[in-house]
């Protein structure tokens, strides 16, 4: 299985969670939990950050916009989505 490939099994599962700054940023941009779950659901692994263990994966929000994750896999086994943002060409 890829790393998207879990990462997306994780979200299906529902075990994943936004830190406090994720959440702040999804809404300063207009995304609800609902885009962001999409966005990894529809999404791509686009940069990786192997010394953190970081992920940046970009898809489709509800709404059609390109959104943007990073996460990062949790000891406990969960997805930790540290920020979001509208990924804009």
């Amino acid at each position: 299985m890829s790393r998207i490939q879990e990462i997306q099994a994780l979200i299906r599962y529902g075990l994943y969670y936004l830190t406090e700054h994720a959440d702040e940023e999804a809404m300063i941009d207009g995304f609800n939990i609902y885009d962001v779950e999409n966005g990894i659901l529809t999404g791509k692994i686009r940069r990786t950050w192997p010394k953190e263990k970081k992920y940046g994966v970009v898809g489709i929000s509800i709404d059609g916009r390109i959104i943007g994750v990073v996460c990062r896999f949790t000891r406990s086994g969960k997805v930790r989505v540290i920020t979001v943002y509208e990924d804009k060409p």
